[in-house]
């Protein structure tokens, strides 16, 4: 809607640059005004994602500081790892196999091998019970065995999984609570699930234990907070731009968040223990749904900014993939479908980048923005999946919170991406509001025109119509006598003295009156003006000696010879006109005063307030012949040579005084 908005904006634009009103100057000002508030104002204001990056990174330092220091008591003091490829080995046949030495972590990818990891534990500085921590949560089953004090050679044996109940660990970890028989003690854990093979064993005392559980509440309350109060932006974009992308990066996080919970173990406070294998297909499904929709996600901004089509038929290809997983998993085989999601992720992973280069739309700021911030989740998820599959293998803890810290970043990234989608969708929000109240000046100036011109037009032909009937008149007549025809030759003067006011104004309004000073003298000018006028018997002129000016002659002529000829057009029949000039000192400026001054005729006295506005004349002046435009002219073209123009009303008498500067 925005887009075609402004097309039709730009549109009216175009089409008043073709023919350009004249815009009056305080509408120009207005219109820099608005531009103004345009610029600095803040009609919709800009999302900001830094207090979300800032919380995130405190966050996460808190977590990596903390957890250090819980690891730094770690009471397992040796691992040693075996593969059973089969997955028929009973613990009293493990317990005579071979072990390999094994680092802090178990990275087995995707197999349906079984794992077996021998710890050797050592005992509490005050004995008693300890915490064998297990993670990740999403595991199907893990089995501890551990020495039966009653019976010596027997193992006692306990499950845990996302396929139990964990009543010895109601927190966010699997695990065990374990009593210490002596001060070096050994245990074996039994892997085996259709989820990547990855695991990581602590033995905590509990009030290590108690530090780790608050640190990782505080990490996922925290994490929760971030992604809810990104729904909430989401929320926003998508009821106030109405965007594709913003309703499919929702449903996006909304999948992240339902996959965060379900990995981190907290669907199990939600589903009974009869039920409890119900935790681990809502987790897989969740699972392959979270990458579903990152795909569609990624689509939709890869189409939006107009990338590649053909790099955008192989994203549909994952979708399918998607649905051949979710089809597997119906059919019994969800290792191989999560196997080949992780696969999926990994390629799109790699993918992404490369369609990122090919966005051709949208402005090239905005495009690397959203391209390097492609290639950093791209990293993300390359970091992420090696080690769930199996390709790194070095033992390092933060591989195996490298599937949940992805969450976040991918969110981040993707928030980051809606960002800017909206910044652009609001600016040009703003240049179509921008465009429109330009269009409603401009028209408003159009209409203005029409109507000046409008007026313009009725004054021109009641002005000229009657003198024209009049000279018609004239020239019927067989024999016509000499004051008929001085009449007609009045009539005509009048008319010319009309187009000659128009023809001015027009000069007037283009511009065109451009001020050419040289040496003239006022009292010339005057004198030249009275002695040409059809009443000079009635001017009576005053003069002192005045010095010589620098002025244009020609503008001042104008000026001078209009208020003449208004003096004599609407002063009592018969009545003199004083005209005088003075010279005058005002403090070191050296001044010519030009008074002329009459007495009211039948039209009254003006309208002080209207006097020098464009067509006025009084109500009783219109059986005169006239243009309303000689004290327009003679009010701009006196403000165009810097001289200073006023009225007065001096016992029934109108005096215009003209002050120009020696």
């Amino acid at each position: 809607m925005v887009k075609l908005q402004m097309q039709y904006l730009l549109g009216i634009r175009h089409t008043h640059a073709a023919r350009r009103p004249h815009v009056p100057l305080p509408v120009m000002d207005s219109l820099r005004q608005d531009r103004c508030i345009f610029q600095s104002g803040n009609f919709f204001p800009a999302l900001t994602l830094h207090p979300y990056f800032k919380t995130l990174v405190v966050t996460l330092l808190l977590g990596l500081l903390l957890g250090a220091s819980a690891c730094a008591q770690d009471l397992v003091t040796s691992r040693a790892i075996l593969v059973d490829r089969d997955g028929d080995l009973d613990i009293q046949t493990v317990a005579e196999r071979e072990f390999k030495d094994a680092g802090p972590i178990l990275v087995g990818g995707f197999t349906d091998a079984v794992h077996w990891l021998r710890i050797t534990v050592r005992a509490p500085r005050e004995g008693g019970t300890f915490e064998l921590r297990i993670r990740p949560t999403f595991l199907d089953e893990v089995v501890l065995y551990e020495p039966d004090p009653a019976r010596p050679g027997a193992w006692l044996q306990r499950a845990t999984g996302d396929r139990h109940a964990n009543p010895d660990r109601p927190a966010t970890t699997l695990g065990f609570l374990v009593t210490s028989l002596q001060e070096e003690t050994t245990y074996y854990l039994r892997l085996k699930t259709t989820s990547s093979s990855l695991l990581a064993v602590q033995a905590l005392e509990p009030a290590a234990a108690r530090t780790d559980d608050l640190i990782r509440q505080l990490t996922h309350a925290s994490y929760l907070a971030v992604m809810l109060s990104m729904v909430v932006l989401a929320l926003l974009g998508l009821m106030n731009l109405r965007s594709h992308l913003a309703a499919v990066f929702l449903l996006y996080l909304t999948t992240q968040i339902a996959s965060f919970v379900a990995l981190n173990g907290y669907l199990a406070h939600f589903i009974p223990a009869a039920h409890a294998q119900w935790n681990d297909t809502l987790t897989s499904i969740l699972v392959v749904g979270s990458v579903a929709t990152g795909a569609l996600f990624y689509r939709q901004v890869f189409r939006d900014y107009a990338a590649s089509p053909l790099m955008l038929r192989v994203l549909d290809g994952f979708l399918l993939v998607v649905i051949v997983e979710f089809c597997l998993m119906g059919a019994g085989r969800t290792a191989l479908a999560l196997q080949i999601n992780g696969d999926v992720v990994l390629l799109l992973g790699g993918l992404a980048p490369i369609i990122a280069l090919t966005m051709r739309a949208g402005p090239q700021r905005e495009r690397r923005i959203i391209c390097g911030l492609v290639w950093l989740q791209a990293g993300a998820l390359t970091l992420m999946m090696m080690p769930l599959l199996g390709v790194l293998s070095s033992g390092v803890n933060w591989i195996v919170d490298a599937p949940l810290s992805q969450g976040i970043v991918a969110a981040a990234v993707m928030c980051a991406i809606l960002h800017q989608r909206t910044r652009s969708l609001v600016e040009a929000r703003r240049r179509a509001e921008m465009e429109a109240r330009m269009t409603h000046t401009l028209l408003d100036a159009e209409r203005e025109r029409a109507s000046e011109q409008a007026r313009f037009m009725d004054m021109l032909t009641h002005e000229l119509k009657t003198p024209i009937a009049a000279v018609k008149m004239v020239f019927q007549l067989p024999e016509a006598s000499e004051s008929t025809r001085r009449y007609a030759l009045t009539t005509l003067e009048d008319m010319d003295a009309v187009v000659e006011r128009c023809q001015q104004l027009d000069l007037l309004q283009q511009g065109r009156f451009i001020p050419h000073r040289e040496p003239c003298r006022v009292d010339d000018l005057l004198a030249e003006i009275l002695a040409a006028s059809p009443a000079s018997q009635r001017l009576r002129l005053t003069t002192d000696t005045v010095p010589v000016i620098d002025s244009d002659r020609r503008l001042l002529k104008i000026i001078l010879a209009n208020l003449v000829d208004n003096a004599v057009k609407y002063s009592a029949p018969g009545s003199d006109i004083d005209c005088r000039i003075e010279r005058q000192q005002d403090d070191a400026e050296t001044l010519i005063r030009f008074c002329i001054e009459n007495q009211a005729g039948p039209a009254g006295l003006p309208d002080p307030d209207k006097l020098f506005e464009k067509y006025y004349r009084s109500p009783h002046a219109h059986k005169y012949t006239g243009s309303g435009l000689g004290l327009y002219l003679v009010r701009h073209l006196a403000e165009l040579l810097g001289t200073r123009l006023s009225y007065e009303q001096v016992h029934e008498r109108a005096r215009f005084t003209l002050w120009i500067s020696a």
